[in-house]
């Protein structure tokens, strides 16, 4: 990554069709959302069914119903979506991959989001990057998906809301539970999805090695790095157990993906995390 987040978006802006088409393929091959869309006083219209004597002469679409034997009513959607927020970690390590062949933990985390987003786009909700301006429609996902370039470190939870953290959640437990229980009180809940390349799962490294921190400049030079592998797996697992507990206390359920697995079973488990959220 460079020092500068103008060219760090336009580079990533190069991933954009690349990542919207695996969304797209991703979104295909996982059950939809249904949303919450209703009947109500909203401005959208939504459907027509039949007229009911209830209704009265008032409600009744007289255009549509000319076209046959029938009185229709011109239903239309009722103002009760929520909007899904989308946080993705900002962090130099989270743009990395042990394999030029796999993706990097941003690019599968942004493709899952927007794959999300297809699906709860088709069911009438808004969509949108925290610290962005959410939007629903056609062309909500591709907005979001401009939107998910500018990294945001932290802002403000919107009220009521359902957000959905993607990271390698690396960071201290403190700032995660500072970050949840910011959301908490503004009566935000969600899920949170931890991305994993397997070189992190398994650490497959023998001998001398160079660990680099991406973006910090840091560094640690292991003569024989399989003595580190018992007690780096015990670190990672407890991180784990830890950020999963956090979840569970603030009503953030946490789900594990590797970037050498299938996303798919892992949105389908992304979904009904965030169905209950819209009931």
């Amino acid at each position: 990554m460079s020092n500068s987040p103008r060219l760090d978006a336009l580079n990533l802006a190069g991933d954009l069709p690349g990542v919207l088409l695996d969304a797209k393929r991703l979104a295909a091959s996982a059950p939809g959302v249904h949303g919450r869309r209703r009947a109500g006083q909203g401005e959208d219209f939504w459907q027509y069914r039949d007229h009911r004597a209830e209704d009265g002469a008032r409600l009744v679409d007289w255009r549509r119903s000319a076209r046959g034997d029938r009185f229709f009513v011109r239903e239309r959607e009722r103002e009760a979506a929520q909007t899904a927020w989308f946080w993705i970690d900002p962090d130099a390590g989270f743009d990395w991959s042990s394999n030029p062949a796999r993706p990097t933990k941003l690019y599968r985390a942004r493709t899952m989001a927007l794959a999300l987003a297809i699906l709860l786009s088709r069911g009438g909700e808004r969509v949108g990057a925290l610290g962005q301006q959410p939007r629903r429609g056609a062309r909500a996902v591709d907005r979001l998906a401009v939107d998910l370039l500018q990294p945001v470190r932290d802002v403000e939870a919107p009220s009521n809301s359902s957000i959905v953290f993607f990271s390698d959640f690396y960071a201290p437990v403190s700032a995660w539970r500072e970050r949840l229980l910011s959301c908490a009180r503004a009566g935000a809940s969600g899920a949170l999805v931890m991305i994993a390349d397997p070189a992190e799962e398994d650490f497959p490294f023998r001998g001398r090695t160079l660990f680099q921190a991406p973006g910090r400049g840091g560094e640690v030079l292991i003569g024989r790095a399989e003595a580190a592998q018992a007690t780096y797996a015990e670190r990672l697992a407890q991180q784990r157990r830890d950020i999963r507990a956090l979840g569970a206390e603030f009503g953030f359920p946490a789900l594990l993906h590797r970037t050498d697995h299938n996303a798919a079973p892992a949105l389908s488990m992304l979904i009904a995390f965030v169905s209950e959220r819209y009931g």
